[in-house]
């Protein structure tokens, strides 16, 4: 499937105010790793001969960028990438000068923000979150029957959002990320609501998916006693079968989605649990690294 006409938009500014728009002919180079993990994603992102009030204008602290890529002939630049820019520099390279930016997606309100929640007997689980995320001033993303919990004696809190959110969720049985500067609360191990991609040949499915078995272990470890009676996710291990695929750039793909893939050698829905952009505006392809894990289905549990 011939894909040729690359397209990308990057905005870079302070807040809401006009910042830069950078678009081709402008060289860029770009990689962009997400995961399910609560650490923010990393990206990478590199400006070929800026102009020198471009470049000093993007190494002024406080920015923050987003950046669209794709195909014109399939729909244009697409959201694949937000955050904060938390360092950027300029280096000389003859020919070339190169602005690098190193992105953080979610930053600044996970190391800023500090929540404070009381709230009452019989407090939901799924109400401290959206406390949680209105105050960190991101828009949340979770479905409404994932699994929810009541705190019986209440809930009160103050401290760093992220601990909040590691507690709540951890003691619910469910994960958190940010991904494009939203807050995605999905049950542990599921997926998003959002319609699953087709990865296949004739979507862009390049070479053949690899088998892949990794032991898995929760990265995230609490501090002394785990969360109202949860269990301590840190001593849970399990074996997950997956895959890893490669394929033309497909930059609406996040961390936690459902994907079906079709190839000769397998045809099953995965979860996405890692994704990796990467491409340059001026040559080779625009590719998309996956890894997917199977996706099974327990019964959900009613909290």
């Amino acid at each position: 499937m011939a894909r040729f006409n690359r397209v990308y938009r990057l905005l870079v500014g302070k807040g809401g105010a006009k910042g830069l728009e950078i678009v081709p002919p402008i060289r860029l180079v770009f990689e962009i790793t997400k995961d399910v993990n609560e650490e923010p994603n990393d990206h990478k992102i590199r400006l070929y001969n800026l102009s020198p009030a471009t470049r000093k204008s993007l190494e002024e602290p406080g920015l923050r960028c987003v950046l669209y890529a794709g195909y014109a002939e399939e729909g244009g630049p697409l959201l694949m990438a937000s955050g904060s820019v938390v360092f950027a520099y300029t280096k000389f390279d003859p020919p070339d000068v190169v602005t690098e930016l190193i992105v953080k997606d979610g930053y600044t309100e996970v190391r800023d923000t500090a929540v404070s929640i009381g709230l009452g007997q019989g407090a939901l689980a799924s109400a401290i979150i959206r406390d949680i995320a209105r105050q960190m001033g991101l828009s949340l993303v979770m479905a409404d029957d994932i699994p929810d919990r009541t705190w019986v004696n209440g809930f009160s809190f103050y401290g760093a959002a992220r601990t909040a959110l590691h507690k709540v969720t951890q003691g619910t049985g469910l994960e958190w990320s940010i991904q494009n500067q939203q807050l995605q609360v999905l049950q542990r191990g599921g997926t998003t609501r959002r319609q699953a991609v087709v990865l296949a040949v004739d979507t862009g499915l390049l070479g053949h998916p690899e088998r892949v078995r990794e032991a898995a272990q929760e990265k995230a470890k609490s501090k002394g006693k785990p969360a109202d009676g949860a269990a301590d996710s840190a001593s849970a291990h399990q074996e997950r079968d997956g895959w890893s695929v490669k394929s033309l750039l497909l930059p609406m793909i996040n961390p936690g989605d459902l994907v079906k893939l079709e190839s000769r050698t397998v045809e099953a829905f995965q979860r996405v649990e890692k994704v990796q952009h990467k491409g340059d505006s001026e040559t080779g392809d625009w590719q998309t690294e996956l890894s997917l894990v199977d996706r099974y289905a327990p019964p959900k549990k009613k909290g």
